[in-house]
């Protein structure tokens, strides 16, 4: 009797297919349930939320970039030098840095917004960068909280608040949640990819980290971690900000040219705009540095220059450090051959320029209020807004005990004294009323706001 042979080939064959069509039908099926995720139709006037929009971007395979999973600490984190987490809120652009167990989300400013001395050898809650981003019962603080619009979007951010005596050994086990906004820890920064992930911007800025003894940690020009037991430092304030879960997406990407944004902001006349945004004035560009009050301060985009276009060089002029409108100084020209120059003069309004004194005792920048003058015309100080952005012109911030000393913006973006003899470039500022309405613009270089006034 002869044996059949089983045929083991066409059984392969057939295993195989059937191999290859499990595959298939799985990964279509995951392709599909993820489009549907991502794309799947929403009902009418139903919310995309924008911490959702954020997580469906979580990194699964490469975990050295993007947003990444962190299961121990329960936390989304973006890593590495990545382009997609920007996001637009009140004028300025941030950083999305984290998402919480609790869907919140935690973002930084691009850049600093403002160069001051820190007072964080004292700790976080006592410092006076604490005192200019919160605003609380303490006269004069709050100058970053004052002028954010929709702040009831925001809650509480959590710092870390453990001292670091080694940079190879960096943790996070002390939280501090007693304020609405901080600033970036040592352990924030290192997390992000440290020299290689996006924090690294370029600037000198504080870090809200204190090391054994008692120095402060701060971020490089080149993005290496430095310390300071100086207290003398000035380096740029970079706020982070902590945003509800709950907070819509209205539109946006992610990107730098595309950001998310998460309010609308009707504008109508001066007084609506952010703090960030740009006016035209008399066929010139302003940057909006407060917004706070019934009037609006601008100051110039960028520093005077002569009938040829080169930079205007002057000295401070006078007898002493102190900003006024005396012959012979910076302050008379600003007040009188500038002032008159101006087209719709009259839309600015006289105000309080502060002029106070710092001592090596007392760094804190609300010294400035303890004197002033009042003029037409003043240049940036200590605890403005983008006193940084443009280089190499005078502050009206006065020398640490000596008369004949002057803060100025170097070439580096540095904040630092140098005599009153020698010459600068000039950056001024003003007051206008907040009820200019506005006729058209975008409130950027490219397309600033147009005043409803006559330039003729």
């Amino acid at each position: 009797m002869v044996k059949r042979r089983l045929k083991i080939r066409p059984v392969l064959v057939t295993l195989n297919i059937l191999v290859l069509l499990i595959i298939v039908g799985f990964y279509s099926f995951r392709l599909v349930k993820y489009y549907l995720k991502e794309n799947g139709k929403k009902n009418d006037g139903e919310a995309t939320l924008l911490v959702d929009v954020i997580i469906k971007k979580q990194s699964y395979v490469d975990l050295t970039k993007g947003l990444v999973y962190d299961e121990d600490e329960e936390v989304y984190r973006y890593i590495g030098d990545i382009e997609d987490n920007y996001l637009l809120y009140s004028g300025n652009m941030y950083r999305i840095v984290s998402i919480d167990s609790e869907y919140n989300i935690k973002a930084v400013s691009e850049k600093s917004l403002t160069n001051m001395y820190s007072g964080l050898e004292k700790g976080y809650n006592s410092s006076y960068i604490n005192k200019w981003l919160n605003s609380t019962d303490e006269k004069n603080s709050g100058v970053f909280e004052n002028n954010l619009h929709n702040s009831e979007l925001l809650f509480n951010t959590t710092i870390c608040d453990d001292v670091i005596k080694d940079i190879t050994d960096i943790t996070c086990d002390e939280e501090n949640m007693d304020n609405k906004f901080g600033i970036l820890s040592l352990y924030d920064y290192a997390k992000s990819g440290g020299k290689s992930g996006y924090l690294n911007n370029g600037e000198d800025f504080f870090l809200n980290t204190l090391n054994e003894e008692n120095n402060i940690y701060y971020i490089t020009s080149t993005g290496e971690v430095s310390s300071t037991e100086l207290t003398t430092k000035m380096f740029g304030v970079r706020p982070v900000i902590t945003i509800s879960g709950d907070v819509s997406l209205i539109k946006g990407k992610g990107t730098l040219k595309n950001p998310y944004v998460i309010e609308e902001n009707e504008i109508n006349k001066l007084n609506d705009l952010y703090v960030g945004d740009i006016v035209e004035f008399s066929d010139n560009k302003f940057i909006v540095i407060d917004n706070s009050s019934d009037n609006v301060k601008v100051a110039s985009v960028e520093s005077l220059k002569d009938d040829e276009g080169n930079e205007l060089l002057q000295k401070f002029g006078g007898s002493s450090s102190s900003y006024s409108s005396s012959k012979n100084t910076i302050g008379y020209y600003l007040n009188n051959e500038y002032y008159k120059s101006l087209k719709n003069n009259d839309l600015i309004v006289k105000s309080k320029w502060n002029t106070g004194k710092l001592s090596l005792d007392n760094l804190d920048y609300a010294s400035i209020y303890s004197d002033d003058v009042s003029l037409n015309i003043g240049m940036l100080t200590l605890g403005d807004m983008y006193i940084s952005d443009v280089k190499n012109v005078f502050t009206i911030l006065r020398g640490i005990e000596e008369d004949k000393i002057i803060y100025v913006i170097n070439n580096d973006g540095i904040i630092y004294g140098d005599f009153i003899t020698e010459s600068y470039g000039i950056r001024p500022a003003f007051y206008l009323k907040g009820d200019i309405s506005i006729e058209s613009g975008e409130g950027t270089l490219d397309n600033p706001y147009k005043l409803g006034v006559n330039n003729d």
